[in-house]
């Protein structure tokens, strides 16, 4: 129907509201999108932050860099885990892939990766530090551990981060779900 012209017989012009919906799953898929955005901002700023200590270990222990700002904040050595944990962007690159054209295959394997890269490295390093904490829970003063510059334990900035990160990395992975099943095609009976 044209805008320009006569009106057509029997509507008044507002019968045009039951053609002019958009279909739920592509409102879904366009919130879910922006939310998983928003949810990578904060993972990139914490990722910036382990790639700078991680980063920073790597350099000095395989080539001899040194650093006087990392000297003066004297962090200990990095676990195992947070080498893994580094690689947590790899999820976050390949959600972005898959939103360009809907791509259900790459989506699914952000989401597998988000477990692997993001999640399991977070729960190694929760259970290998639980010792840790509780040695610092009983002995404040006199326990042996790392400190960051000297002052606050390490065991409670990594406790901290646990906590941050594993809900960032939690509500990805249910916001990836939820944009999957948007993308999904309908199953007709």
């Amino acid at each position: 129907m044209s805008s320009r012209g006569v009106r057509a017989a029997g509507t008044d012009g507002t019968d045009f509201q039951n053609r002019q919906r958009i279909a739920q799953h592509y409102q879904e898929s366009v919130q879910y999108k922006s939310i998983l955005k928003w949810f990578f901002v904060p993972h990139f700023l914490i990722l910036v932050f382990m790639w700078l200590k991680v980063g920073s270990e790597f350099l000095r222990s395989n080539f001899g860099w040194k650093s006087a700002f990392f000297e003066r904040l004297d962090m200990p050595s990095a676990y195992p885990w947070e080498y893994v944990w580094c690689l947590s962007f790899v999820p976050v690159v390949l959600a972005l892939a898959s939103f360009q054209r809907n791509k259900l295959k790459i989506l699914h394997y952000a989401y597998y990766a988000e477990f692997i890269f993001g999640i399991f490295p977070c729960m190694i390093g929760l259970g290998g530090q639980l010792p840790e904490l509780m040695e610092y829970a009983q002995d404040m003063e006199g326990s042996n551990t790392p400190t960051f510059k000297g002052i606050f334990p390490m065991v409670i900035i990594w406790y901290i981060f646990f906590a941050v990160a594993l809900q960032i990395h939690g509500f990805s992975m249910y916001f990836m779900h939820h944009l999957s099943s948007a993308w999904a095609p309908v199953k007709r009976d």
